[in-house]
């Protein structure tokens, strides 16, 4: 969900370039520049970019704008308000990017504001209403600390509000309803913090761990409420650019609760998407388009970072990806709806 936040952005007639590129617009009567874009959102870990990607017809298009930070990793867009929130690595700050729809295509979009200085090592981005969280992994630059950091989002500021610690490695997140979902790091886990943002300052712990059987390495999810579908990636061996793989637990919310607290998702109640076909070594983001039943993931060890697609599968199996083409340093994905 990505932060709400209303502006009045002017309408323009809208000129498409190019099949890769989507460059600028027409002008109107005051020289405003409207681009246009699709509704894919890819970070890198290397290189000052945001990648957007267009799946809206057979012949796939894409644009990149600058950013402030060359590493950056959790992404979130808001079409309303026109504003990309990245959590950037390279300067441990919220950073927010405004005016895409006015930017032409390969310029530097602008950084509107950013967040103080508060994280290091941060991953992933998740959003509840007007509040935005950073999950922080464990590392010498923040002393071993895994953590929550919570901001609000107001008009030109991201203020923090709330700072929690946790007590499991942290990887990917996102929430659903007041329902935080997070990844534990190096395991095959996955923790649910229920009425997350009702917390004080301090330790937080899950009110529900399940462990996802054939998992070696999880990293990253994605869960659609409105199908019920919870989406996992397994990276397996780090090293490796050719173990990776995607679980997908379908009517996840009824097989979660026959789990229970410390129990386990069977091999036989998911769908893996594993083998030489799938492009998949280290899925470290995935995205997923309900209406079109498309899943999307940031590839990471294979060809220094790819953009995959993958049809919403309806048994085990070695696909192939329905899309390929590589992002350098690709980080996490988003899919704005």
């Amino acid at each position: 969900m990505a932060v709400m936040k209303k502006t009045k952005i002017s309408s323009f007639l809208i000129l498409l370039f190019g099949i890769v590129f989507i460059s600028c617009g027409s002008s109107n009567d005051d020289d405003d520049i409207t681009t246009e874009f699709g509704a894919v959102f890819v970070s890198s870990n290397t290189t000052p970019v945001v990648g957007i990607y267009d799946f809206s017809s057979s012949s796939v298009s894409s644009i990149q704008f600058g950013l402030s930070s060359t590493d950056s990793d959790g992404i979130i867009y808001s079409s309303e308000s026109d504003e990309l929130y990245i959590a950037s690595r390279t300067n441990n700050r919220v950073e927010v990017y405004t005016d895409l729809k006015q930017t032409e295509a390969s310029l530097n979009i602008e950084l509107a504001f950013s967040s103080s200085t508060d994280f290091a090592n941060a991953r992933k981005l998740a959003a509840s209403g007007s509040k935005v969280v950073v999950s922080q992994d464990a590392s010498d630059a923040n002393n071993q600390t895994n953590a929550f950091y919570v901001y609000e989002i107001g008009d030109n500021s991201a203020t923090l509000s709330n700072t929690y610690t946790a007590d499991i490695n942290l990887w990917d997140i996102q929430f659903s309803g007041s329902t935080l979902y997070a990844i534990q790091d190096n395991s095959d886990t996955l923790a649910v913090y229920n009425n997350f943002l009702s917390n004080s300052d301090g330790l937080v712990s899950p009110n529900v761990k399940v462990q996802v059987e054939g998992i070696v390495r999880t990293h990253a999810l994605h869960y659609s409420a409105s199908e019920d579908i919870m989406f996992l990636s397994d990276i397996g061996d780090a090293g490796s650019d050719s173990d990776g793989a995607i679980h997908v637990i379908t009517n996840f919310s009824t097989k979660i609760a026959a789990a229970g607290n410390n129990g386990t998702i069977s091999s036989a109640d998911q769908i893996v998407i594993e083998g030489s076909n799938t492009e998949l070594g280290n899925p470290v983001g995935l995205a997923y388009n309900a209406e079109t039943q498309k899943i999307y993931v940031a590839e990471r060890a294979v060809a220094g970072g790819k953009l995959l697609e993958f049809d919403l599968p309806s048994s085990n199996g070695n696909a192939s990806p329905t899309y390929s083409q590589n992002f350098a340093g690709a980080a996490a994905v988003y899919f704005s709806n």
